[in-house]
């Protein structure tokens, strides 16, 4: 059972590294290798079908859920729901919008 531990706690720190440094899509190309790897790793320990599959998708969401973690912590300033309660622009303002007087 700490070879399962141990490989959800390394998807998790993967994933976190993987949020704060690349955006979504890279999870495309991370989670495919976190199963691979955990497959193989369970396979040599002799781990059954069912606890393989229990314990992988173990992996992928805890990998997923740190990627979200991370994500949150970096962009929680630009996620504000005082710019639709008033309507006002927030502290990063409206940069995107186009001069409306010609």
């Amino acid at each position: 059972m700490t070879i399962a531990s141990i490989l959800i706690l390394v998807s998790a720190l993967a994933g976190l590294a993987t949020g704060f440094t690349y955006r979504v899509w890279a999870l495309v190309l991370i989670s495919p290798l976190i199963a691979l790897l955990a497959a193989i790793i369970l396979h040599i320990y002799g781990f059954g079908l069912f606890a393989g599959v229990a314990i992988i998708t173990a992996c992928l969401v805890a990998s997923e859920l740190a990627y979200l973690g991370a994500t949150y912590l970096m962009h929680r300033r630009e996620i504000s729901l005082q710019d639709e309660i008033d309507g006002d622009p927030g502290e990063q303002g409206e940069d995107g919008i186009r001069r409306q007087h010609k």
